[in-house]
This record gives structure tokens, C-alpha cells and sequence, in this order.
């Protein structure tokens, strides 16, 4: 689990400050050390808004996968939603709600929609300049994957359109395919099924 803050005041005058933090150690060598990470989450937020910060603070809480190894992630429906559709929460300042109604109704209209780590960058990229209008031709013109989710509408996005592999696209990986019953896949699964009783 991620987690990017971008405040446009703090103690080095008017300058923006970003962080990025990486709550990685609780959760790659094990799931249940996950519930550590809600009193320090807890903590951090609470201690963000005492001080004000908040008020002035855009923060994108992401993950980039599930579990790292083990059998619940490469084998179960809840590994593969994991890994292949991890969370984000953005939550944006009050003022920032106020200024910018039209990004908010965009980026409210990109939920629960295909987004990408791309995205999660360009959106983030917005924010240092939020002041000027946005034209995606030039993102496009310069080889950006990622949209800005405050201004680009997904509607039916597909993994072809995000340039996401069929590996990881939960479409591909929800859909009935033929298999050939001699191949290695099949040969390895059925291993498994006899020998471990998955």
C-alpha cells in the first residue's frame, strides 16, 4: 500500500510539498499483520488534521497487488481481484471541493471505473497545475500513458484502451476460454489439484 500527499502550504513558505510512503513491510510476507496498519493509519490521519494540514492536503491512498506469494494469490478469485484491481481512495481538501466543482464531478465520475498506476501519476501530475486549462493531446503527444481522472471521463474503458495486458485484465480473467487439454498449463493444474487438494 501507497500513499502520495501533496500539500500546497507547509512550513517552507508557499512551496508544494509531496510525499510518498510505501506501508509495504506489514503486508508482503503476510496478511494478518494488515490489521497493524489501521491504529497507524489512524493515528497519521488523525494527526494531519489536528494540525490543520488537511485543510490544504490532497491525498491518494493506493496498492499496487495483493498478496505477494502464497496460494490465496495466485489461486482464488479474491487473489485475483487483488491483484489485478487494487484499491485508491483520493480525498481532496474542501477547498479545493469548492474551487474546482467541475474536476470533482469528473473525478466522481471515474469511480468504480478501469483505472491504471499510470492514472493515479497523471492525476497527481494535475495538480501542479491545476490553475491552467487541461488538454490531454498533449499528454497523448508526449507518450503519457496515464490519464487525469479530475479531467478525462473513462466511461467503458477496456484493458486494450488502459494498455493493460491480458495477464492482468480482469476481463480476460473472467471469461471462459478453451484450453488444450495437453498443454503445460492444464498438465500443472491438474498437478496440483492431485497432489495438494486445492
Amino acid at each position: 500500500m501507497q500513499l502520495a500527499a501533496v500539500n500546497s502550504t507547509s512550513n517552507f513558505g508557499r512551496r508544494p510539498v509531496f510525499a510518498f510512503t510505501f506501508f509495504s513491510a506489514f503486508t508482503h510476507d503476510g496478511m494478518n499483520e494488515a490489521a497493524y496498519m489501521d491504529v497507524i493509519l489512524e493515528r497519521f490521519f488523525h494527526s494531519l488534521h489536528d494540525s490543520g494540514s488537511l485543510k490544504n492536503t490532497a491525498v491518494f491512498l493506493f496498492s499496487d497487488h495483493g498478496q505477494r506469494f502464497g496460494t490465496t494469490r495466485g489461486y482464488t478469485r479474491m487473489g485475483w481481484y487483488e491483484e489485478n484491481l487494487p484499491m485508491l481512495l483520493i480525498a481532496m481538501p474542501a477547498s479545493f471541493r469548492r474551487r474546482y466543482c467541475k474536476m470533482m464531478e469528473t473525478l466522481g465520475s471515474n469511480r468504480n471505473k478501469l483505472t491504471t498506476p499510470f492514472d493515479v501519476h497523471e492525476t497527481v501530475r494535475r495538480l501542479l497545475d491545476v490553475g491552467s486549462p487541461y488538454d490531454d493531446s498533449l499528454r497523448i503527444a508526449s507518450g503519457r500513458r496515464g490519464v487525469s481522472l479530475f479531467d478525462v471521463t473513462l466511461d467503458d474503458r477496456t484493458c486494450k484502451d488502459a494498455t493493460i495486458a491480458p495477464t492482468y485484465c480482469e476481463c480476460e480473467l473472467s471469461q471462459s476460454h478453451f484450453v488444450d487439454v495437453t498443454s503445460t498449463e492444464v498438465s500443472t493444474i491438474k498437478f496440483l489439484l492431485i497432489h495438494y487438494h486445492i
